[in-house]
């Protein structure tokens, strides 16, 4: 077993981890960023950006199926030509023992960041006060104010397109160029908005292409770790999954981490003064969990038996169809960005004045694409939208580790989420919407689909064969099965108190003030919109507050 010994050690390269190493290298600290997959050569997504665009592709997901990718291949997304994002459910496995549970990712430098659909938005106190406006739940032990200047440095790193809505329960950011719709989105919006008056239908705020550009060897990364690489204080090792933190038997802080080479099956060990776990929700808790001894009997940071509960994610509703009136290829207004990213989304709306006046607590919201150009001119232009309502904390709701090892000696995650009451009203609630929109809007669905079945009226799927209509019939409910929204959180929330978290309000680990935790997984409710921005700008954060005590002392302050 070697050793190396750095400042910091990163727990993967996806968009936390990008933003760890930026913030750590650039305040003058030695990092090492591990991460589990390896490069991308830029040609693979070239390949896939030329692909003709296909709907459905059940013959596609049929042979994914056959060459080990079975339930990576049922996010709406899949394609034969971006398997290459997504890993091989055989080589990586794990448990849904209650019910089926959906964990759909991708191991590369960069991580999700890369096949991230890239909708950057603001939490506001209406997610970090959850308790305070709904009643029941819980709150954050931050308000919106204290992320808000992080936000502003993540946006400007990224160089967010966006505008200024006017929308308090989504706040504006700082962005780079404004954003535009098309011009059937434009008649969406009118439609919806005349129909609901508190529903503002908005364009995307997203990050630019830009923000994954390509390194000297010709594989795609990111600015985040481009800028981390150009400080000369980073080294970056791929194919290098982190099996275990390793704490001191007496203090219980964190010396560093055991990881493995995987073309060898060797372990190395890498001393730190700081480790940042930023590995992806569920990984963060298999690590946590796996990290025990010491004064960390039963994992590390879990004195409280907290880490892997309250894990949520978000209910996904899925409608896709035609749009009348309008051809593939309809320019986008003159606002919008030169790669043609972008679509229309609606923040939630439903009982945010008035909470709790429709029986359920929370919300949902409804975002897609509409008319945009995806097709060649001839064709009807299409629309999909998608809504993604949240779950409620349970403690019930777990991530554990399972008895089962993966290839590499380590144990699986085994992941627990049922939806209770409270969240299947609000799915219905988010299903008669959705539908009510799409026909408010004079679309043309093929199929409105949600874990509660197919919702929409009319002809199912009138442009498919009656074998396309049998498959997706027999699997779509998998499709959008909890985790297909690829919105997990929680697990290892922040709070105040100890004896009810895992992390403080600097994504410290209580018991472990040398490890942080900044990936969605410190969540303590997860809100309605995309989690990304969010984790970037709490690992912003956090990285400022170990820069600063570093600058006192090499080891940091509880």
């Amino acid at each position: 077993m070697t050793q190396d010994h750095f400042d910091a050690i990163v727990v993967g390269s996806g968009a936390t981890g990008g933003i760890a190493a930026k913030e750590l290298t650039e305040a003058g600290l030695n990092v090492l960023v591990l991460e589990a997959g390896g490069p991308l050569p830029e040609a693979q997504f070239e390949a896939a950006a030329k692909a003709q665009f296909a709907a459905i592709g059940s013959w596609a997901r049929i042979k994914a199926g056959l060459s080990g990718q079975h339930k990576q291949a049922l996010t709406s997304f899949y394609s034969p030509e971006k398997a290459f994002l997504f890993v091989n459910d055989n080589e990586h496995p794990y448990e849904s023992p209650q019910d089926f549970y959906l964990w759909l990712r991708g191991k590369q430098v960069g991580g999700r960041f890369l096949s991230w659909g890239r909708v950057a938005l603001r939490m506001s106190d209406y997610t970090f006060k959850f308790k305070s406006h709904e009643g029941q739940g819980f709150d954050w032990p931050i308000s919106y104010a204290d992320l808000a200047p992080y936000y502003e440095q993540v946006e400007r790193t990224l160089g967010v397109v966006g505008n200024d809505d006017g929308i308090d329960y989504c706040p504006s950011g700082s962005y780079a160029k404004a954003a535009g719709l098309s011009r059937a989105e434009q008649q969406f919006k009118q439609r919806v908005e005349a129909r609901w008056g508190d529903a503002k239908v908005m364009a995307w705020r997203y990050v630019r292409k830009e923000a994954t550009p390509v390194d000297a060897n010709g594989h795609r990364t990111t600015v985040p770790l481009a800028a981390a690489a150009a400080t000369g204080r980073l080294t970056l090792r791929a194919q290098s999954p982190v099996e275990r933190v390793n704490t001191d038997a007496r203090t219980g802080r964190a010396t560093g981490v055991t990881y493995i080479d995987k073309a060898t099956g060797t372990r190395h060990e890498a001393r730190a003064n700081v480790v940042m776990l930023c590995a992806s929700t569920i990984e963060s808790i298999r690590l946590l969990l796996n990290s025990g001894g010491g004064q960390h009997p039963h994992g590390l940071g879990n004195a409280s038996g907290l880490v892997g509960r309250y894990f949520m994610d978000q209910m996904l509703t899925l409608g896709f169809g035609t749009v009348p009136g309008f051809k593939g290829g309809e320019l986008v207004d003159g606002t919008s960005p030169a790669d043609n990213h972008g679509g229309v989304y609606i923040p939630r709306f439903r009982q945010l004045r008035q909470p709790g006046e429709l029986g359920y607590a929370g919300g949902f919201n409804i975002q897609g694409i509409v008319g945009r150009p995806m097709l060649p001119p001839h064709m009807d232009s299409v629309f999909g939208l998608t809504g993604h309502g949240e779950i409620l904390p349970h403690a019930e709701n777990q991530v554990r580790l399972a008895a089962r090892r993966d290839r590499l000696g380590v144990p699986i995650p085994s992941v627990s989420v049922r939806l209770r009451d409270n969240d299947l009203k609000l799915l219905r609630d988010q299903v008669e919407t959705q539908k009510a929109m799409m026909q408010e809007a004079g679309l043309s669905p093929d199929f409105l689909i949600s874990p509660l079945g197919i919702g929409s009226d009319g002809p199912f799927m009138p442009n498919n064969k009656w074998y396309e209509r049998l498959m997706f019939r027999l699997a779509y409910k998998r499709s959008v099965a909890v985790g297909g929204a690829i919105h997990e959180c929680g697990g290892a929330r922040m709070g105040s108190d100890p004896a009810s978290s895992v992390l403080n309000a600097h994504n410290q680990v209580w018991g472990a003030p040398n490890v942080f935790v900044t990936d969605s997984s410190c969540f303590v409710t997860n809100g309605t919109c995309g989690p990304t921005l969010t984790t970037m700008a709490l690992t912003a954060r956090a990285c400022a507050y170990i820069a600063s005590e570093y600058g006192h002392s090499a080891e940091l302050r509880a």
